[in-house]
């Protein structure tokens, strides 16, 4: 049975004014929606993670376009936005020996649901986990809340 993971866009763009411009006006012309954004930069490039409403689809024009792009599966674990809520999750994945590469997050409703986008080398093995710890995984909802 295929685990629940969601996905995201990972653009690898030169640190130059207009380039982050230019990826949001391509998927501006597709009306594809931008949900959530990261960037990691460096002197000279930068690293930029999208979550959108139709990842397939984006990560298609994008690369049509000429940009170095990778769509990655990710989870999208829902915990709950109190102190603690973040270590709650990590631990799960500590006490299984499971790695986080890079992280994450949004809240959704103040003091009650926030979103924890991880990245893992095995998404799979991390959604069973999750979900047997007693976490809710989103897919779908993700891109569309």
């Amino acid at each position: 049975m295929r685990e629940i993971v969601a996905k995201q866009l990972v653009v690898f763009l030169e640190n130059r004014p207009g380039h982050l411009a230019h990826v949001a006006q391509v998927l501006a012309d597709e009306r594809i929606n931008i949900r959530s954004v990261t960037i990691g930069s460096s002197v000279n490039f930068g690293v930029v993670k999208l979550i959108v409403d139709r990842p397939d689809q984006a990560y298609e024009v994008l690369q049509k376009s000429g940009m170095s792009v990778d769509l990655q599966e990710i989870l999208a674990v829902v915990m709950e936005d109190r102190v603690g809520g973040l270590h709650a999750v990590l631990e799960a994945f500590a006490a299984k020996g499971f790695n986080v590469k890079d992280a994450s997050g949004f809240v959704v409703s103040p003091g009650e649901t926030a979103i924890l986008i991880l990245e893992v080398e095995d998404p799979e093995s991390a959604s069973q986990i999750a979900r047997e710890a007693g976490f809710r995984l989103y897919q779908d909802e993700l891109h569309n809340f």
